[in-house]
C-alpha cells in the first residue's frame, strides 16, 4: 500500500482546545448545548454529554464547538484518561483539557484520522509534556507527530471494516443495558415497591413483609475479602499468569477493558489466601474517589479464575441463591451515598470490613428470592453471553487495527 509521509498539521484544517465557564454562576449551566469534558473520552462514538451550558456559558467562556464527525483527544486527565481518542456524532463543546482536531477531507477523512489516533494510545501519552504535573499532550506535539496515510479508497475501505466491529460492539452495548435495566426494573418492583407475587395478600410489620427481616451484613452471612499485590508491585512485562482486577475493573458489566488487565505470577496467586475469585462475585470499590461502586462477576467471565488487589472487596453471599438480590440491593443508589460516606473522616478515605459488616439490608424468604432468580437469573446470564461476545469483538478490532492501518493486510 502506498502512503504519503507527511506531519500531522499538514492534514488538518483546524486543531484547538476549549475552556470550562465558571463553576460558582448557575446560569452558565444546565442549558441547551452539550459541554464535553475529558473523561467522557471513554467512549469511542459520543452522542450525549453528561453537563450540558447556556448561550451565556459560552459567551462568557473561552470554551469552542467541536463540530459533528470532529476527532477529539483528552490532552490531560487522571489515570487512563490523557490519550484517549473519541469521534463525535453530534455538535458539542470542549473543555481546555479536550483537543478538537478536524482534517482536509480531500486527503483524510475523519473516521480514518480517528482510527489512527486511537490505535497511537501509548504512543501519545510518551510523548506528553513532561513539564506538567499531571503531563499533557499538546497541540503543539500533536501538529508534529508523525503521520501517514493511504488514497481516499483505501482510507475509506480501512474505516469501514473496523467501523463495521465498532458498530457490532455498540449494539451489543444497547442490548446488554437493555437488559440490566430490565432486572434492576424488576428487583426495584418486588424489594423497593414491595410488589411481589402474592404481595396483595401480604401483611407488613415495621415497614417489611412478615416473614422478611433487617440484618446486618454479617448477620445475614457473607464473605467479604480484599486481595493483595506481589511486593513491589505488578510486573507489566508478564505475557502468562493470573488476572488481577482493581478499581477500574468495577464498571457496568461487559465495559471493563479486559485486553488491558494485569497479571500475576501464578505461583503468587496460589500463596493468597483471600481475593480469589469463586466464579460469581461482586466487586466493590473499597477505596477512592467511587467509594461503594459495584459491579458482579458471574460465570467466571472472561478468566476461568482472578484474583484481585487491595483497592477492591470481593463479596459473596454464603447462601448462593441470595448473590443477585445482594448485588441489586448494594447497586442501589441509596446504598452507594451510604458506602460514600462511610469513613469520610478517615485520613485516606475507605471502606473496611466493619463499615460493610454494619451495613443493614433487608432479607425476603427464600421462596421469593427463588421465584426472583427464577426470572433474573436467566437475563444475567444473557448479559454475560453478550458481555463475552463483545470481549471477542472488540480483541478481533484491536488485532485488526494496526494491520490494517500498516498495510500488512
Amino acid at each position: 500500500m502506498e502512503y504519503t509521509y507527511c506531519k500531522l498539521k499538514d492534514v488538518l484544517s483546524s486543531i484547538y482546545s476549549g475552556g470550562t465557564p465558571s463553576t460558582s454562576k448557575k446560569e452558565y449551566w444546565n442549558g441547551p448545548y452539550k459541554w464535553l469534558s475529558s473523561g467522557e473520552t471513554g467512549q469511542r462514538f459520543i452522542t450525549d454529554t453528561i453537563n450540558t451550558i447556556t448561550e451565556l456559558g459560552i459567551k462568557e467562556s473561552s470554551t469552542r464547538l467541536a463540530k459533528r464527525d470532529s476527532v477529539v483527544m483528552a490532552c490531560a486527565g487522571q489515570g487512563k484518561t490523557r490519550g484517549q481518542t473519541s469521534y463525535l456524532l453530534d455538535d458539542m463543546y470542549v473543555n481546555q483539557s479536550v483537543i478538537v482536531l478536524k482534517p482536509k477531507e480531500s486527503k483524510v477523512l475523519p473516521l480514518y484520522l480517528f482510527y489512527d489516533l486511537s490505535g497511537r494510545y501509548e504512543e501519545l501519552r510518551g510523548g506528553s509534556d513532561a513539564s506538567s504535573t499531571r503531563g499533557s499532550i499538546t497541540t503543539a506535539s500533536l501538529k508534529t507527530l508523525p503521520f501517514r496515510y493511504p488514497s481516499i479508497e483505501k482510507q475509506r475501505a480501512i474505516a469501514s471494516i473496523l467501523s463495521a466491529y465498532d458498530n457490532l460492539i455498540e449494539v451489543n452495548n444497547k442490548r446488554i443495558k437493555v437488559l440490566e435495566q430490565m432486572a434492576e426494573n424488576l428487583y426495584k418492583e418486588w424489594f423497593v415497591r414491595f410488589r411481589f407475587p402474592g404481595h396483595e395478600a401480604a401483611e407488613f410489620e415495621n415497614g417489611i413483609p412478615k416473614g422478611w427481616s433487617k440484618q446486618r451484613l454479617n448477620q445475614f452471612g457473607i464473605s467479604l475479602d480484599s486481595g493483595s499485590r506481589p511486593y513491589g508491585g505488578i510486573d507489566d512485562s508478564l505475557n502468562e499468569g493470573i488476572p488481577s482486577l482493581g478499581a477500574e475493573s468495577v464498571n457496568g458489566m461487559g465495559e471493563f477493558d479486559y485486553n488491558d488487565v494485569k497479571l500475576i505470577p501464578f505461583d503468587y496467586y496460589q500463596k493468597m489466601k483471600r481475593g480469589k475469585s469463586t466464579g460469581s462475585d461482586i466487586l466493590v470499590y473499597k477505596d477512592g474517589e467511587y467509594i461503594g461502586k459495584t459491579t458482579i462477576f458471574m460465570n467466571a467471565f472472561p478468566f476461568s479464575q482472578f484474583a484481585v488487589n487491595e483497592h477492591v472487596f470481593l463479596l459473596n453471599a454464603n447462601s448462593s441463591e441470595y448473590q443477585l438480590y445482594l448485588y441489586f440491593t448494594l447497586h442501589l443508589h441509596e446504598y452507594y451515598m451510604l458506602m460514600q460516606n462511610l469513613n469520610r473522616n478517615a485520613a485516606q478515605p475507605g471502606l473496611s470490613k466493619p463499615d460493610m459488616n454494619r451495613i443493614k439490608i433487608v432479607v425476603p424468604t427464600v421462596a421469593i428470592i427463588q421465584k426472583f432468580n427464577a426470572i433474573v437469573k436467566p437475563i444475567m446470564d444473557n448479559v454475560f453471553c453478550l458481555a463475552s461476545q463483545r470481549y471477542n469483538l472488540v480483541k478481533q478490532r484491536d488485532l485488526l487495527l494496526p494491520r490494517l492501518m500498516s498495510g500488512k493486510l
